[in-house]
Formats: structure tokens, sequence, C-alpha cells
């Protein structure tokens, strides 16, 4: 048996998290453009055993004409449909992220659920029992299953009323760089197994907590000069440039919340040391 390829269209910035997951597991990736014309998206998807899109990157019109070329399409349009029909609620400043895989075959996968303020995503979620994370997660199963979803979607929502939802990611969820930190399977890989129908993987913590938090470049200096001090001083700070986040894993959540708020200060020229 060969390595299946897929086609995936989507944003250009998951580019490297889905090709380098891919790689990994062997898997041939086509990532096309969102700015590819229907007409070569159906001539693209000849050489992929599937496509996998961005609902938000290609319209549904565009949708329809290359399924009936022959092309197979995750999310199906049916799923897309019944998501777009949710009622959307204005943006909260607090928000919960719920990420959701599931399979061809109903394997369903979900991560600890995330709270995200404007600056900073904190893993799983503070004041918020097992109980309500176990209702709420039970919610969002019920709620792919019921639309047949194939591949990942990630729900944000109200932090104080769950049932409120804000708004849908399919391919950049806003709690993706969290996983791709603490978590024993990132939601990239598990996107892939998903839609390959592959048996999915643990999505267990790594640790106790995962903080995340948005760097911004101090106007007089930039992006390198912080690292010298901000690497020596806690060398278990993780940053990726390409999404403008520092992130870091531990058991004591004070301690990770000042860790990168004042990464975060420095990083900005808030504070000098």
């Amino acid at each position: 048996m060969t390595f299946p390829i897929i086609g995936i269209i989507a944003d250009e910035i998951v580019r490297t998290s889905f090709t380098q997951n891919a790689d990994q597991l062997g898997i041939g990736i086509n990532f096309i453009p969102k700015e590819t014309t229907t007409e070569k998206i159906i001539e693209l998807g000849k050489n992929c055993d599937f496509l996998c899109v961005d609902p938000t990157c290609v319209p549904t019109s565009s949708l329809r004409s290359i399924e009936k070329s022959g092309t197979l399409i995750y999310p199906l349009i049916s799923t897309i449909e019944s998501l777009e029909k949710i009622e959307k609620h204005e943006t909260s400043e607090q928000t919960l992220s719920i990420l959701v895989t599931r399979s061809p075959h109903a394997q369903i996968s979900t991560w600890p659920i995330t709270l995200i303020t404007d600056n900073l995503s904190i893993t799983p979620a503070p004041a918020i029992s097992e109980e309500q994370a176990s209702e709420i997660q039970l919610a969002a199963i019920k709620l792919v299953s019921e639309i047949r979803l194939i591949g990942g979607v990630e729900l944000i929502v109200d932090a104080n009323d769950f049932r409120k939802l804000i708004s849908i990611n399919w391919t950049n969820p806003s709690s993706g760089y969290a996983f791709d930190l603490g978590s024993t399977t990132n939601y990239f890989e598990q996107y892939l197994r998903s839609v390959l129908d592959l048996p999915l993987g643990d999505t267990h913590n790594l640790n106790s907590f995962i903080v995340s938090g948005n760097l911004n470049t101090d106007p007089k200096s930039d992006d390198y000069r912080p690292y010298l001090h901000l690497m020596a001083r806690n060398p278990k700070l993780k940053f990726n440039q390409s999404i403008k986040k520092v992130g870091i894993i531990g058991n004591n959540l004070d301690y990770l919340l000042t860790e990168i708020i004042h990464a975060q200060q420095y990083y900005s020229g808030e504070i000098e040391e």
C-alpha cells in the first residue's frame, strides 16, 4: 500500500504545520493556495486522494463544482452548511476554545478546554470544574456527530455560556499553538489522522497547564534581541515567530502566568529587565 496524497486548501500560515506533521507520517501534501481558481483546483485534485478545505477560503459554490467533478472533499458540504446555520453571538472578552476531530468511522477526539483572552490562553481553562468541562465536551461531540464532521474544527464559545457560539475555526485554531507545545498529539496531526481514518492519537496534556501569549514587537528594538534576556531567564519558554506567540508548560499556573506576562512585557519594551 502506498502512502496517500492529500490536497489542502487553507491559509498560508498553516502550511508548515500541516507539512511537518504529514512528513512525519509519510503522507504527501499538495498545499493549494486559497486564491487558486476552481478549474485549477479540480485539475490539482486529480492528483490527490481527496481534498481538505478551509471553508472560509473557498466559496460553497466552488466546492459544489469541485465535488461534481468527482473529487472527494472534507469537510462535507452538508457539514459546512449545518454549522453556518448556527446563530453566532458577539465577541466576548473571554472565550473558550473547544477542539474536536472526527473520522469517517466516527472516531472522535477532544482536547482540554482552553480559556482565551485578548493576550493569553490557558489550558485547561481555570475555574471550570471537571463536570462542567465534561458537559461542554459532550455537547461538542454531539454536535459534530450530528453534522457528520470529518476532519477537525474549533468552536469558540462564550466563557460564561458555552451555548453561545462566537466563531468557528477550521484549519487555524486559536488554541492550536498550545497543543503543539503541550499535548501528546497536536491538532494538525490529529486532523490528518481523522481525514485518513487512522486511529486517533492521545490528546492528554504533557503537563498540568499550558499557557501561551501573543507577542508585540518593541518599537525601539526588533524581534530577535529579546531572546538574549528571555531565554536566559527561563530556558523553558518556547517561541513561534510565524504566529508571534510565546508559550510554556508546567504544574504551577501562577508561575506560568508570571513568566508569560513578563516575556510579553519585556518583548514589547514595556519593561527592561
